[in-house]
């Protein structure tokens, strides 16, 4: 899929074309191997020469965090924007290219600025363009899960959904760092293969990232604030029950100690001769428990 702009073009190739056309385009061996390379972390060591700037970018798909991620490789010179699917088996690249050439087609038809680098904003920009609701859909989350702690609704699946969270959110936040480690090559645009202005763009989008990247580490200082609220209600649950075992044990050790003293059974006890002693006793250990659980209440321990 070939686009032509006022200036260059845009290009959309798979990346068996690449290795079939590499040399046609005059790109380097080592980046067609690159591009290969390193398929479990994501990528964010761009190539840059003085007349070329190539990127590899591992995208996630946020509803299906651990799954496979697309790669897509990113050749720029200054005639040429070329996009390469090296992982993309469910063409979300594609589309998304897709999408990006229908916008201009619609609103830029003919336009001074169609270049290729706007382009290339555009298609950085709509990669990032929904999550900012995906993030807020997980804040909200993240808050239930805290409602219902606060409720003392403690129970194991917490556990597993706070770690699954402070996951996603570790995945979240390296994929940002990778999208900032582009926007700055492309912003400080080193070589000067880009125009002032076209570079000046992508501070925009870099900006845009760097947000979104401080709200993914605000939501997993969020998480480690949940685990803390749910040890701290844990422990809280466990202090009241300890509370109430020390005011049962405090309010039955008085009658500990009757029943302790008069099984004595010495000899010259005279209680244990008086017809009324036995409901004495009954009496006297009511009244110590009334009174007990009287003053357990005046300072609130009951």
């Amino acid at each position: 899929m070939n686009i032509d702009l006022k200036r260059g073009r845009v290009s959309y190739i798979t990346f068996s074309e690449l290795q079939d056309d590499y040399v046609m385009y005059g790109f380097p061996e080592v980046t067609v191997k690159a591009c290969k390379d390193n398929p479990y972390n994501f990528r964010s060591d761009p190539y840059i020469q003085e007349d070329l700037y190539f990127i590899v970018l591992d995208l996630l798909d946020f509803h299906n965090i651990y799954g496979d991620k697309n790669r897509l490789a990113i050749y720029i010179r200054k005639d040429l924007c070329l996009f390469v699917g090296v992982n993309d088996e469910n063409e979300r690249i594609k589309q998304l290219f897709l999408q990006v050439q229908e916008y201009y087609e619609k609103m830029n038809k003919g336009a001074d600025q169609r270049v290729p680098e706007l382009f290339l904003y555009h298609f950085l920009d709509d990669l990032i363009r929904h999550d900012r609701k995906f993030l807020e859909n997980m804040e909200f989350h993240m808050s239930i899960l805290e409602t219902r702690v606060l409720k003392e609704r403690l129970d194991s699946i917490f556990i597993n959904e706070i770690l699954s969270i402070k996951k996603e959110l570790m995945y979240i936040r390296n994929y940002y760092e990778q999208l900032i480690d582009v926007g700055e090559v492309l912003q400080n645009n080193e070589t000067g293969l880009l125009p002032e202005e076209s570079a000046r763009i992508f501070s925009i989008f870099l900006q845009k990232v760097k947000r979104l990247c401080e709200t993914v580490v605000h939501l997993k200082e969020y998480s480690v604030q949940l685990r803390e609220t749910h040890d701290a209600m844990l422990d809280y649950n466990l202090n009241n029950i300890m509370k109430l075992f020390t005011v049962i044990t405090t309010i039955f050790l008085p009658l500990t100690l009757i029943v302790g003293w008069y099984g004595m059974n010495f000899h010259y006890m005279p209680e244990l001769n008086w017809r009324y002693g036995y409901y004495a006793i009954i009496m006297i250990s009511i009244c110590i428990v009334g009174v007990c659980i009287v003053i357990f209440k005046k300072y609130k321990l009951i």
